[in-house]
């Protein structure tokens, strides 16, 4: 029979997502004593204020409850896709955004006094000024005591992001590409079993649209090609609202090269319909397993 190795996590010990970090993060925010921010509104399962709406479902959360539902998805998704084993190294791709800070401290939870599944982070400088400053990348690592393998681009590649933009115009897709092949050659140089990405729902149900804008079918059948056995998406089926609140991480920083595809009609359609992005992915998901 095989081993279970979220069987064994550590429950809710640790302070996560309003502790050390989320206050790191966003100071302003204290989970405890914060008032409600939907006025009197309460907690659906036990009546303390409540701290988030989920939209999609019409329950409320207190924090605790929040916690609580957040990390059994993302467990879920986990089990359901046999992501981990006992014995696996994993490594966080380390953005200091809010979903990958999320899926660390996630991680970091679940495995963090475990002896048989051993947990790191990666950080990919890839030379953008003014994206984001590694010092802040690598303290949400060392205040979690996770160790951080630090590389960049201009080691790697001989230049930075910036200057290969210099001369060229397909800047976002040789990135993308480049820090992909980064990771994967770190993580074998490292023994690394498993790469963990903090992709949450959004990310998930806007890559099936564009693939099927485009043209692409893979896109129904995989949802995202970076998501394998060896890349796993631990927030897969988590709102990007929920994932900001558990890192503590409120603002989003956009690369200056990222091309965004034009999903501004998907967003305001979600706003009546929160349910839309589950829908696109399920969808995604139930056609996979019929082919």
């Amino acid at each position: 029979m095989r081993d279970d190795p979220l069987s064994r996590d550590q429950g809710d010990k640790g302070s996560v997502g309003g502790g050390k970090i989320g206050r790191m993060a966003c100071p302003e925010t204290n989970w405890r004593d914060s008032s409600p921010p939907h006025g009197e509104a309460r907690c659906s399962k036990c009546s303390k204020p409540a701290i988030i709406k989920q939209e999609y479902s019409g329950q409320y959360f207190c924090h605790s409850h929040f916690m609580i539902d957040f990390e059994t998805k993302a467990k879920r998704e986990i089990r359901n896709r046999c992501w981990l084993s006992l014995h696996d190294s994993i490594a966080v791709a380390l953005s200091g955004g809010p979903g990958s800070t999320a899926c660390l401290l996630l991680l970091h939870k679940l495995f963090s006094q475990r002896r048989d599944i051993t947990l790191c982070a990666i950080h990919i400088d890839e030379g953008i000024s003014s994206f984001r400053d590694i010092k802040d990348v690598i303290s949400i690592a060392d205040q979690l005591g996770v160790s951080c393998i630090t590389r960049s681009f201009e080691d790697a590649y001989g230049m930075t992001v910036d200057q290969y933009a210099t001369n060229h115009e397909d800047v976002c897709a040789w990135c993308t590409e480049k820090r992909q092949s980064f990771l994967d050659e770190v993580a074998r140089e490292h023994n690394i079993t498993k790469i963990a990405y903090g992709y949450h729902l959004e990310d998930i149900s806007k890559a099936v649209l564009t693939g099927i804008v485009e043209g692409d079918p893979s896109s129904l059948l995989y949802g995202d090609a970076r998501i394998d056995a060896k890349h796993i998406a631990p927030l897969y089926m988590i709102p990007k609202k929920e994932v900001m609140l558990y890192s503590g991480v409120t603002t989003l920083v956009q690369c200056p090269y990222a091309e965004v595809p034009e999903m501004d009609f998907l967003d305001q359609y979600a706003t009546r319909h929160p349910s839309v992005h589950h829908a696109i992915v399920s969808l995604a998901q139930r056609i996979s397993r019929r082919v």
